[in-house]
This record gives C-alpha cells, sequence and structure tokens, in this order.
C-alpha cells in the first residue's frame, strides 16, 4: 500500500497536466507578452503588425472591392514568393501579432476574408490564418508549427489543430498530435467570410475551440488546444504555403481579440 502511495504521489509531482503541475523553466516576459490583451485592426494599415514578406505585391493596403469607402489588406502570393525567418526559406506573405495569448483564459478571435477570382486553386497545404506556437528557444526548440490554422486547400477550408503534452519538442514532427477538425464545401469566391473563434489555449483537456463560420458553428471541441510552452500562440494572417506554380490572393478586413 505504501508503495501505491508513493507511486501516486511521484505521479502528481511529475506530471505537468496535474494539480501540482511544475513550471517550466522559463525567462522574465518580454515587453511584447504584456501588451494589451484587447485589439481591434480594420487592416486598413499595417501599424501594429509584424511582417513577414518582403516582395512590394506580397502585402498591400487596397480598397475593398464591394465597398470603395472601405480600405483593407490584400495579400498575394506567386509561383517563387519566398521569405527567410528563423526556420528557413518558405512560401509566405503575412502580418503577425506580436500579442501572446494566455494559457487557460478564454479568447474570442474575429475577422473576415474573401478569396477572390485571381486565386488560382491548387491541391497544397496553404495557410491562410494561423495561431502561431512560440518555441521555448532557451530550452532548444526551434520552430513550431501552429496550435491551429485554417487553410484553403483547392476551394474548401480545411481546419486542423495540433497540440503537444511534451514539455520540449526539439523535433517539431515528433511527439505531436494532430487533428483535422473541419472540412467545408466548397467556397464562394468574392463573399466575406466572417470567421469567429472562441478558444481556451491550454495543453491540458480543460481546453476547448469553437469555431463559427457567417454564424454557423462548424467546430465544437473539448480538449487540449496547445503546446505545454512558456508563452501562448500569436496569431498569423496571409498565405504561408507549400510550393506551387499558382498565384493566391486573397483579403482581409476587421480582426478583433478579446478576453471573454
Amino acid at each position: 500500500m505504501k508503495t501505491n502511495v508513493y507511486l501516486i504521489l511521484m505521479l502528481l509531482f511529475v506530471s505537468p497536466f496535474s494539480s501540482g503541475q511544475p513550471e517550466l523553466n522559463c525567462p522574465p516576459p518580454k515587453k511584447t507578452d504584456k501588451e494589451a490583451p484587447q485589439r481591434y485592426s480594420d487592416f486598413s494599415s499595417f501599424v501594429g503588425w509584424g511582417k513577414h514578406f518582403s516582395l512590394p505585391h506580397s502585402a498591400q493596403i487596397v480598397i475593398d472591392p464591394q465597398n470603395n469607402q472601405n480600405r483593407v489588406m490584400r495579400f498575394e502570393l506567386r509561383e517563387g514568393d519566398v521569405f527567410e525567418t528563423r526556420s528557413g526559406e518558405h512560401f509566405r506573405g503575412e502580418v503577425y501579432e506580436r500579442y501572446r495569448a494566455s494559457f487557460d483564459v478564454d479568447i474570442h478571435y474575429r475577422f473576415k476574408v474573401l478569396i477572390p477570382n485571381e486565386w488560382e486553386y491548387d491541391d497544397v497545404r496553404a495557410l491562410i490564418a494561423q495561431w502561431h506556437a512560440t518555441p521555448d528557444r532557451h530550452l532548444g526548440e526551434i520552430s513550431r508549427s501552429p496550435n491551429l490554422g485554417i487553410e484553403l486547400r483547392n476551394d474548401r477550408f480545411l481546419i486542423r489543430s495540433q497540440t503537444s503534452q511534451v514539455p520540449v519538442n526539439v523535433h517539431n514532427k515528433q511527439g505531436m498530435i494532430r487533428r483535422q477538425l473541419y472540412l467545408s464545401e466548397p467556397i464562394e469566391k468574392n463573399h466575406w467570410y466572417q470567421f469567429d473563434i472562441k478558444v481556451n489555449w491550454t495543453p491540458n483537456h480543460s481546453g476547448y475551440l469553437q469555431v463559427t463560420i457567417d454564424d454557423k458553428r462548424v467546430i465544437d471541441y473539448e480538449g487540449a488546444t496547445s503546446y505545454y510552452d512558456c508563452v501562448g500562440p500569436f496569431f498569423k494572417a496571409g498565405i504561408y504555403r507549400d510550393n506551387s506554380p499558382n498565384t493566391f490572393i486573397i483579403l482581409f478586413d476587421d480582426y478583433e481579440r478579446k478576453r471573454l
């Protein structure tokens, strides 16, 4: 009996998902981690956004094709368009928030996307929005796949999540649990799709994710939603894709993030 009690106590102190969860060896929060937990951007300028693009056509502020009084952000990715980050060169044109989300907090994200006729469908991974995990570089992590990604594959929205219960992942493809949560019917071009995402980021089973598109609930998931990291994920918008000869163009409008 004493042996069993000892084992139970050891599990409580070792497991990162118990009530005695040990903290990671995390550095003090950076200034960007303390930014306001609530934000609105009408995507009419690049103010407040980090940039992962280098070509003039990659990201531009343009007139909304359906409302000449409205300005929106336009992303275009052509064959061979790459941008280099710490993880190497990738086919991308994106903006990102510097704000890192808090764990175990209910957060609501909203934004709109329009796929114009110029988007040439292709059967490749093409992320249009993602909540990118923040690697613990001081622990040897190099890069992270997104905890949540919204793709446009062929002519359908595809939503996937990726989580891990391992505190340190030096190999991004190992120890991950990947889930396909939603595949839409063929989308309509030149239509402003409204995305609403309510989420609690956590590596524990107490997390949840609710996704609504044009007032229709398409995902109602309960469970782990993040990696076991020091810092939470951050939002990115634009195009991040595998190699393709096709040209992809997308518009974004009215981004909002707030705590519930």
